[in-house]
């Protein structure tokens, strides 16, 4: 008798940054230590567009065909049916406050870039 594996479930990472924040840098950081905590996991990104993630991706830093963008405020439902184990938000307050209410669930981990 053969047992069936469940195939596992992807842990979902969003990033989201307001259109003035611009530290790639401390978005790089934050996906690679997201990326080491969680290695044995298979992962799924999405993110919001602003200036500074569409820079790391046109730069090549990450291979774009692994993003998924989602529409802020559009895609709300959508994105908090994702279940996301991470988000990674960067931004001024009131920014990071709306995206973690409308999206982030109890088990949700909050990356804060600065």
């Amino acid at each position: 008798m053969s047992r069936h594996k469940s195939p596992p479930s992807a842990l979902r990472i969003l990033v989201a940054c307001s259109p003035t924040y611009r530290n790639r840098r401390a978005i790089m950081e934050a996906l690679g230590s997201i990326f080491i905590d969680t290695i044995e996991q298979q992962r799924e990104y999405y993110y919001y567009a602003c200036p500074a993630i569409a820079e790391i991706l046109d730069d090549g830093m990450f291979n774009r065909s692994v993003f998924h963008e989602l529409t802020p405020g559009a895609e709300a439902a959508k994105a908090k049916a994702l279940k996301f184990a991470y988000i990674v938000v960067g931004g001024d307050d009131a920014f990071a406050t709306k995206i973690v209410s409308d999206i982030g669930g109890p088990d949700t981990m909050l990356v804060r870039l600065t």
